[in-house]
């Protein structure tokens, strides 16, 4: 997450007078890192406050203007389509020269004088879009009017007239760092790095004092796990109104949208405190009570960006008598919103558990400033400074009166974290021999509280702001170390053997795999993990059996795949018309939901073949599948035709089993439904395996088999038999019925004309060895007869010549 910095806001708090791009760079040196700037008096170099002294019509333009504009010792004319435009208005004019985002749309121009519709136009009236202040309540085609904001003379550059002499940083704050994500944690930051003085100090507020004798608000906490600290107070009398420039202005340049002066102050003390505040229009409020609960399943709240969201019984809401008026650590509700007709409100400082914020905003898939932080995790000691800051400044801006004691509840008592200390372990930590004063003066500088113990160690308090970031001693360490500056630790070699780390056996066996598929000629196919629910559906998956995204980027990827099957199909699918015949494969993970967790993954294989008249197809894929096998040392792979899955061929289709209890997979062809689904005119023969399953059995060891002494003696044998005979079975036979025969290997299947239908002919080539003498022919022609004999018999065979 990151932040808008006011380095003006920032030095209210920070007495330094560095410039700011050193400034810059030490507190991103300390890890506070500042990823871009924005002077702005550069940003509006050559705009200036313009004084419209007369508007007339453009002779050449219905919708055009012309203004005679006082720009500072001259008076221009300046062609402008504002429909707000009038006479003796206050405007900001970008002269020629000066950079404008055009109507605040794309990379800003550059301004040249010209002619628009004929007439001499001499630099812009600017809308707020075009100033980078589109925030600011405007109509559709209005320029700027700032007559209400300055007095200044025609001519002031606007930085000075608007009081925009400033810097602003862009910084990423970390995780672990909500406390930095705001001005008076910058500021601190700031101290620590630069040694310049924190001037800061909570809002005192003797008032709050005395609201003890008031009565206190209505209130009720039914889920304290939920609540861990709740603060309320109700001012009466208030009057509702846009707030002040200074206030807009500091708004504006930190990325928040004015709205009126109770709810930017709300949005003020988070940017300025961290802390999210919410304002209720008491009136509004049902039976003037305020109750934190669970919402009931199926109650619906509209939210203050006017949609509509359906609330489940894990989430917590802020309710009246009746119905939520909040919900509770992401945003409160349009039905009890401020408006100008409010006169009496009821602000609200709490902490709320952070797991169950971040739930419930990802959940209802809604996201605001509050929710960003309050799912980090804030310090339950952070809501009474940003109460009595808010009381302090509403006071101030709109008036009233506090009308109730302040309303706290805290879910436990608070108690500060507390670990030592050791200046002597953290230089040998560090590595750098860092004076123990420096050390301690860095850890009070960022809020630390020290105590001397026993010899050098030291009893070390952690500020309220810390408490979620600061988990044993070893991080006081770090806190040195990175405002030291690692820069300074001296850089060297370690010393020894470099440690090992052993092979992430997944990603071993995954690129093994890879080269041997893509050496056998195979095209590695990269889909997305995510499917629609067309494509689910075509493969008979239920999407209820899949997870679905809550922000899909389409609907063609609304769900993570629970199989690579739909990928694979339509990727066969969009290139079966172009290619008539191909094999690829693919090896990624799928994904099975588990409720309330994220979703489990496993790892897996698909390989697929396909041509045109797909005879062929299969038996490719079952040689590709030993291939793979014999190259992962697996040799105890075997096919079971048991599969009755109806999205495979029946016929044509067997399980893949290791040993006898690994199930891996399954190869096959495509039914011929589930390829009509897909659009596939081409046979399609799959392999599908359990990636992780497979690589249990694999192994990288190697045997030794001594060569053969005597030569082995070649012969070829042809036949047709039944088409539906298993060449498995064939072989099997074919090596019982002859002890001779080593190897037979299969080099032709042919079907069509000279072989009957329903019948295949098989071309195979034998060899023939004893492993104690050299065979002679006569001896072979007997192994061949027996051959013969046995095929004739056993599978109807016919030999060919």
């Amino acid at each position: 997450m990151n932040i808008l910095a006011s380095y003006n806001w920032i030095k209210e708090y920070l007495d330094t007078d560095l410039a700011p791009e050193e400034f810059a760079r030490l507190t991103t040196n300390s890890g506070n890192s500042v990823e871009r700037t924005n002077d702005l008096r550069k940003t509006y170099d050559k705009m200036v406050v313009g004084l419209v002294k007369e508007v007339k019509p453009h002779p050449n333009a219905d919708k055009l203007r012309i203004a005679l504009t006082d720009v500072g010792g001259e008076t221009v004319q300046i062609v402008c389509g504002g429909e707000n435009l009038a006479d003796g208005q206050r405007v900001v004019v970008a002269l020629p020269g000066a950079w404008v985002k055009w109507h605040g749309e794309g990379d800003p121009v550059e301004l040249k004088k010209t002619k628009i519709r004929g007439e001499e136009s001499v630099g812009m009236i600017c809308a707020v879009e075009e100033v980078g202040f589109e925030k600011i309540p405007h109509g559709a085609k209005d320029i700027w009017d700032i007559s209400d904001l300055t007095d200044a003379k025609a001519g002031t550059p606007i930085v000075e007239a608007l009081e925009l002499d400033d810097v602003i940083f862009d910084i990423e704050v970390t995780t672990n760092r909500p406390d930095c994500k705001s001005i008076i944690g910058q500021a601190r930051e700031g101290s620590a790095v630069t040694g310049a003085k924190f001037t800061w100090k909570p809002s005192s507020l003797d008032a709050l004092e005395a609201l003890d004798t008031l009565e206190a608000l209505r209130i009720s906490i039914k889920d304290p796990d939920l609540c861990l600290r709740y603060d309320a107070v109700k001012i009466d009398g208030v009057k509702v109104g846009p707030s002040p420039w200074w206030l807009q202005k500091k708004l504006l340049l930190a990325g928040h949208k004015p709205i009126n002066n109770i709810v930017d102050v709300t949005n003020y003390v988070l940017h300025e405190y961290g802390q999210p505040l919410h304002a209720f229009d008491a009136e509004k409020i049902e039976g003037e009570q305020i109750v934190v609960r669970r919402a009931k399943k199926g109650e619906k709240i509209v939210a203050l960006d006017k949609e509509t969201y359906e609330l489940t019984g894990d989430m917590l809401v802020i309710a009246d008598k009746k119905n939520p008026i909040a919900i509770a650590g992401v945003m409160g509700g349009m039905d009890t919103g401020t408006t100008v007709s409010t006169t009496s409100v009821i602000i609200e400082s709490a902490t709320f558990e952070p797991v169950s914020t971040r739930k419930t905003s990802r959940a209802l898939n809604l996201q605001s400033d509050s929710s960003l932080v309050f799912e980090k995790g804030l310090s339950t000691e952070a809501t009474g400074p940003a109460m009595a800051r808010a009381i302090e400044l509403i006071l101030e801006l709109a008036g009233g009166e506090v009308a109730s004691g302040v309303y706290s509840h805290e879910s436990k008592p608070y108690e500060p974290l507390k670990f030592s200390f050791n200046p002597t372990r953290a230089q040998a930590l560090i590595g750098e021999d860092i004076a123990e004063s420096e050390m301690l003066g860095i850890l009070k500088r960022l809020g630390f509280l020290m105590s001397l113990k026993k010899g050098k160690n030291y009893e070390v308090t952690v500020p309220y702001w810390r408490d979620h970031d600061i988990e044993n001693d070893v991080d006081f360490v770090e806190e040195v170390a990175r405002v030291y500056g690692y820069d300074k630790v001296p850089s060297e070699l370690p010393v020894g053997d470099l440690p090992v780390q052993s092979p992430d056996p997944v990603l071993f066996w995954e690129r093994r795999v890879k080269e041997v598929l893509r050496g056998a000629g195979l095209l590695e196919a990269y889909n997305y993990a995510f499917v629609s629910e067309v494509q689910l559906r075509a493969y008979d998956i239920d999407p209820e059996d899949a997870v679905k995204l809550m922000n899909p980027l389409s609907t063609d990827h609304e769900y993570m795949r629970p199989s690579l099957m739909p990928s694979l199909l339509s990727t066969v699918s969009a290139n079966d018309r172009q290619i008539g015949e191909a094999a690829l494969f693919e090896i990624a993970p799928v994904y099975a939901p588990q409720k309330d967790d994220i979703p489990l993954h496993h790892m897996h294989l698909v390989m697929a073949v396909y041509e045109k008249d797909g005879y062929e197809a299969f038996r490719k894929a079952k040689g590709l599948l030993e291939r793979l096998a014999k190259e992962l040392g697996i040799r105890t792979l075997r096919l079971e035709r048991k599969v009755t899955d109806p999205r495979w061929h029946a016929g044509r289709s067997a399980a893949l089993w290791i040993g006898k209890h690994d199930h891996v997979g399954i190869i096959g062809e495509v039914a011929p439904a589930t390829a009509e689904k897909f659009d596939i005119d081409a046979r399609v023969s799959v392999i599908e395996v359990n990636f992780e399953t497979l690589i249990q059995h694999a192994t990288t060891a190697k045997s030794y088999h001594a060569l053969p002494v005597f030569p082995a003696v070649k012969r070829d044998l042809a036949m047709v038999v039944d088409d539906r005979v298993e060449y498995e079975r064939l072989e099997q036979e074919m090596k019982k019925a002859s002890g001779l025969l080593r190897e037979v290997e299969l080099f032709d299947i042919y079907r069509g004309k000279g072989v009957e239908e329903g019948k295949k002919s098989l071309a195979m080539h034998l060899s023939f060895r004893d492993n104690d003498r050299t065979l002679e022919a006569e001896e072979v022609d007997g192994e061949m007869d027996a051959l013969r004999k046995m095929l004739e018999k056993s599978f109807d065979g016919i030999m060919r010549s």
